[in-house]
């Protein structure tokens, strides 16, 4: 029992360690066309290569002889970057001044491009158990914010504020951790401007280089030179692939073409670089899923490997007494079901020939039946439209009577006046006058007009006059010209004494 419980454990570490140093090497594109040749990239995390005769990869822990190729560089880069700006707060004016101007020129000689995250914080001593200031993100890429962000940090007086000496590490650490909080889908990295004059912090956790490098975020650093001062930040940037830069002139323009050169590089450095590789693999063709372990100084990591199955020639070579037994097998049940399909299809033919009959029976019925329907159901529509048009000519007769009351009651309403209005026309040298003698008074070049215009500009119906409890209406039938009341082309309107209208090149008047 202790030995199984030893042997778990040893196992759940060796995942751990696999796990955490995932990122440092991967296997990407493989390729298994001419398996058992293996051929794929592997992907390195450190941006300045790895010794790849250092590498080595394990098939059921047995070492695989592969060849790699020179390494080149990723072709999918980012377009954008994430970086979080730790500045040092000190107490010296000059180097607070030194820091900002640095971090000021890089940003105007373009560092930030449109749709980078960038924010910049300030740390020093804790004041009131607080490290960094501000405690929370709040990225951007608009440089006039930035520029406000680096001339919002004060310098705090250590007598004033607090005796101890700076938190480089913790500041890190505590940068780090507010990185996990957020979802940055992007590269990041974190980038100190320090002298490094820092105390040495007792981590009770993980350490800030080991989760760096586990949270995928390089530390680089841009130091105030001081002589007698040992940077050890320098190691830290190397450990987690970041870079680092300190210039004994303190030439805050050299500096700052240095960060402009780290930012604008960080993208392809980031991405890592690649291994193209081959090997012949020991694994059969079985279809199966296998576990490649690969070891190296950059840490163990593994990959799958999908093995192809084997195709039938393949099989049969390898398995031939089994090949053919079965071959015989599949003969005699062959035989077997062609005899039994020969049987079947006879009695399938009869059975067929059998409901052929009995559909042309039913057939015949149902088309006799069917005739006898569509009779009755002529007959049927027959009389249903004799009582159509019956209710429909009763209903126009009782339309047409009021109608026909209805105007005869208008016209006596019209004649009131003594006598009926009238149109009267003029056409170049041409006048005269139409009498308005119905309620409902059509012009047109049609002959079904009460009043026929015959000229190409008068539209087959062009208007129609109606009066209504002596109300005179005008209104244009869809003419082509249009209808002109007083000038104004209208689709309807009351008509009044005098008032003047334009059909095509004919003028009219009306009168009432």
């Amino acid at each position: 029992m202790k030995n199984i419980i030893l042997f778990l454990l040893i196992l759940c570490c060796w995942n751990n360690v696999s796990f955490a140093q995932k990122t440092g090497l991967d296997v990407r594109e493989q390729n298994l066309s001419e398996f058992p040749l293996v051929k794929g990239k592997l992907w390195a995390r450190n941006p300045d290569g790895i010794k790849t005769e250092s590498v080595s990869f394990y098939e059921n822990d047995l070492p695989i002889a592969i060849n790699f190729q020179s390494y080149t560089k990723v072709d999918s880069i980012a377009k954008n970057k994430s970086i979080l700006f730790l500045v040092l707060n000190t107490p010296n004016k000059k180097e607070m001044d030194w820091y900002k101007n640095v971090l000021k020129e890089a940003i105007r000689k373009g560092a930030i491009h449109k749709g980078d995250k960038i924010e910049i914080v300030s740390f020093g001593c804790k004041v009131k158990e607080q490290l960094l200031f501000p405690s929370t993100i709040n990225f951007t890429d608009n440089a006039d914010a930035l520029f406000h962000k680096i001339d919002s940090i004060t310098i705090n007086k250590r007598p004033n504020v607090c005796s101890e000496r700076s938190h480089i590490y913790l500041a890190i650490s505590e940068a780090l951790e507010l990185y996990s909080t957020v979802n940055i889908k992007m590269p990041s990295a974190i980038f100190v401007l320090a002298d490094d004059r820092a105390l040495q912090p007792v981590f009770q956790g993980e350490e800030t280089g080991p989760r760096s490098k586990r949270l995928n975020i390089p530390i680089y650093s841009i130091s105030y030179f001081k002589k007698n001062t040992y940077y050890d930040i320098k190691d830290l940037c190397a450990q987690t692939y970041g870079l680092y830069y300190s210039d004994s002139e303190n030439n805050s323009e050299t500096a700052s073409n240095k960060l402009l050169q780290f930012l604008n590089d960080f993208n392809q450095r980031y991405a890592g670089v690649i291994y193209p590789f081959s090997y012949t693999s020991t694994f059969e063709k079985d279809g199966k899923t296998h576990s490649v372990k690969i070891d190296s100084k950059e840490g163990q990591s593994g990959f799958a490997l999908l093995t192809p199955s084997k195709n039938l020639f393949e099989w049969i070579a390898s398995n031939m007494v089994l090949s053919i037994i079965l071959f015989i097998l599949f003969v005699g049940i062959g035989i077997i079901l062609f005899q039994f399909n020969k049987k079947n299809k006879l009695k399938k033919i009869e059975l067929e020939l059998k409901q052929k009959e009995q559909m042309s029976e039913m057939e015949r019925h149902q088309q006799e039946s069917e005739m006898k329907l569509s009779n009755q159901e002529m007959e049927l529509n027959r009389i249903k439209e004799e009582e159509t048009r019956k209710r429909d000519s009763e209903l126009r007769n009782q339309n047409e009577q009021s109608q026909k009351v209805d105007d005869e009651q208008q016209l006596r309403k019209m004649l009131e006046r003594g006598n009926l209005p009238w149109f009267e026309f003029r056409f170049e040298n041409e006048s005269g006058q139409s009498q308005i003698d119905s309620p409902r008074f059509t012009v047109g070049r049609d002959a079904s007009n009460n009043w026929r215009v015959n000229h190409p500009t008068v539209s087959r119906n062009h208007f129609i006059l109606t009066f209504r409890d002596y109300t005179y209406t005008i209104k244009d039938l869809g003419s082509s010209n249009g209808l002109i009341v007083n000038g104004n082309k209208t689709n309807e309107i009351q008509l009044k004494h005098g008032d003047h209208i334009q059909v095509g090149d004919i003028s009219l008047t009306f009168h009432i």
